[in-house]
């Protein structure tokens, strides 16, 4: 196994507990009860985050991830890679064949159905899309750990990760801070029909409407991809002039960089500090948290992929050593209500870039 780089982290997390169950009942039996709460069985985050849970039979588990295209997947795989090496499992890390396409998404979990795989983590494409997998997938008797992005479906074994609400009203609160409550904002956001892009969507209008002078002038889906927030940027500065914007919102970093790509295309002055437009993003991604340390991307938020692949191995393994069930609402992973330093800014990237970057290759 390489050897892992450890970082020590300002981020901590409370450890809630598990109410104890009678006995063991499988996820998908109508007399399973579901706890109230769970215990995280991980300690620490991004590269630092260990676990005790240990495989007790040789599991095959699949991590299914959107793309392989966007650097936060690309981190959850790697999490639930370490978790592999760790727990002592065999890990199946799958994205779709083309980038965020539904219909390929299904295939894949049809063809773990099919191969008998003993349980499936998966971060879905479309909250309604996956749903008749997900359903045939519990139909097996195979739990499915939904992560991030809801799946409108209550037969799957349980569903964690980031609240996508908590991380959109922090930038939010952010922006409209730093503009002293009044200006004009563009926002670049997630794909429409996504769940986590509607929690921020509304996350972010509910911060906006305590806020009467500042104004959203433009709303358009980037689908948390640089190419499109990229294209839409470009027409948006055909429509605008420099003048007229104060800030521009990305729904993840892939939209912010692809925002700032077009603005400097279009010789727009950038860096908020600067007197140019703020630009946010999230996710704090590599070419993100360079942008912030150059000065082009304001702010981002650090939700650590690699632990939340990591953490998701480690549920699914405790319920197949031992049957522990998983609470009905979601479980938040990182909590962003309780978690210190997660937006990152100017003032502490520089820390973020040495101790506590996801991203970093661990060797």
């Amino acid at each position: 196994m390489k050897k892992l780089l450890v970082v020590v982290l300002a981020l901590m997390l409370a450890v809630v507990p598990c109410l104890a169950m009678a006995e063991s009942v499988a996820f998908n039996d109508p007399a399973a009860v579901r706890p109230e709460s769970i215990e995280y069985p991980v300690q620490g985050l991004s590269w630092n985050a260990t676990t005790d849970v240990r495989a007790n039979e040789e599991y095959t588990i699949a991590m299914i991830v959107k793309n392989n295209t966007n650097p936060f997947m690309n981190g959850v795989l790697n999490g639930f890679a370490k978790a592999a090496e760790d727990i002592g499992f065999e890990a199946l890390l799958l994205s779709p064949q083309t980038a965020d396409s539904n219909e390929d998404q299904v295939r894949l979990v049809d063809d773990m159905i099919q191969r008998g795989v003993d349980a499936i983590c998966i971060h879905p494409v479309d909250s309604n899309g996956i749903v008749p997998a997900l359903e045939r997938a519990y139909e097996a008797g195979i739990p499915v750990l939904v992560q991030g992005t809801q799946a409108n479906t209550d037969k799957i074994y349980g569903w964690y990760g980031t609240k996508y609400a908590d991380e959109a009203t922090l930038i939010a609160e952010y922006v409209a801070e730093k503009l002293n409550y009044e200006g004009n904002v563009i926002y670049i956001t997630g794909p429409q029909q996504a769940q986590n892009a509607i929690d921020e969507i509304n996350a972010t209008h509910a911060v906006f409407e305590k806020y009467p002078n500042l104004n959203l002038i433009e709303e358009q889906p980037g689908n948390f991809n640089r190419a499109t927030s990229m294209s839409v940027m470009e027409n948006l500065t055909q429509k605008y002039s420099e003048d007229e914007v104060d800030w521009v919102i990305g729904g993840n970093d892939e939209c912010a960089m692809g925002a700032i790509a077009a603005m400097e295309n279009a010789g727009w002055t950038l860096g908020f500090e600067n007197g140019g437009i703020g630009v946010s993003g999230i996710d704090c991604n590599e070419d993100a948290s360079y942008a912030i340390q150059e000065g082009t991307l304001t702010v981002s938020i650090n939700p650590d992929p690699v632990s939340l692949g990591y953490i998701g191995a480690a549920f699914l393994v405790n319920y197949l050593n031992d049957g522990t069930l998983f609470p009905a609402e979601n479980v938040a992973w990182p909590d962003f209500q309780t978690a210190e330093d997660v937006l990152v800014d100017s003032t502490n990237i520089d820390n973020y870039i040495e101790n506590l970057a996801w991203w970093k290759d661990p060797q």
